[in-house]
């Protein structure tokens, strides 16, 4: 496997930004192609850093593509840098160019964690075209309650007014209830979705809400909630669970 980093301006972002790639070095690309998205207070190196992501992405053949965010919450911000758009749109033309992918959307997925987890439902929900499949790990479900929270820091709070507005008001294109709705009112295809949770995770009510939403529509919704918490042991562990998902369309935990 080849480790790929890309360093490149953005004219959507109007800076130079990073991009961490693992692909197979032969040119492979029967396993297809897996958008990673990191969460908030990491960047585009640190599931390659932290987990066996690479093994992963040797053993089903697939090329796994790991983009900078920032703490943008994958979002075109009020009072800073579309994101949004570029995650959705010029990264793929970028890598396009760049790189050998497998763009059949049946072999392309999107997952994340944290905030990333966030960003990987947004990014499906909202193309779902796109994306034949989800993963969110120890996602942000619920938009309007992370921003509520009473215990947030103030510096964060701020950060987060950048992002959302003054008012903290999550629009319906930022919404994952409101995005999840308005796909099953259209009659669209529905990407199969996979949620996993720590037990002892702070955003683990949101997820079992969330799951019980979905759970009583007609997507193909798999929840699992495991011992652990908002950290990359859990992370890790759940790396197999996903890759099971993706490749095997199975959510067996061992």
């Amino acid at each position: 496997m080849a480790h790929i980093t890309i360093e490149t301006g953005s004219p959507t972002l109007c800076m130079n930004t990073s991009i961490h790639v693992v692909s197979s070095d032969s040119g492979e690309t029967s396993g297809g192609t897996l958008y990673l998205l990191h969460g908030a207070g990491d960047n585009a190196s640190t599931w390659q850093r932290l987990t066996t992501i690479e093994m992963y992405a040797a053993h089903y053949g697939c090329t796994v593509i790991m983009p900078e965010a920032n703490r943008s919450y994958y979002t075109d911000m009020e009072y800073g840098l579309n994101y949004f758009h570029y995650i959705t749109k010029e990264l793929p033309e970028i890598c396009g160019k760049l790189l050998r992918l497998n763009t059949d959307p049946a072999k392309t997925f999107v997952a994340g964690l944290s905030m990333g987890g966030y960003g990987a439902l947004k990014c499906g929900l909202t193309y779902p075209e796109r994306y034949s499949k989800i993963v969110s790990l120890s996602g942000v479900t619920n938009l309007q309650a992370r921003l509520r929270d009473p215990h947030m820091p103030e510096g964060m709070v701020k950060e987060m007014k950048a992002v959302f507005g003054e008012r903290l008001q999550v629009k319906a294109d930022q919404d994952i209830y409101a995005l999840s709705a308005k796909l099953l009112e259209q009659g669209a295809p529905l990407p199969k979705i996979l949620s996993c949770c720590g037990d002892h995770d702070p955003f683990v009510d949101m997820n079992r809400d969330y799951a019980e939403y979905m759970q009583g529509t007609a997507f193909d919704f798999r929840y699992v909630e495991t011992p652990g918490t908002h950290e990359w042991r859990f992370w890790e562990q759940h790396l197999k669970t996903m890759f099971d998902f993706l490749y095997n369309d199975n959510t067996i935990v061992e």
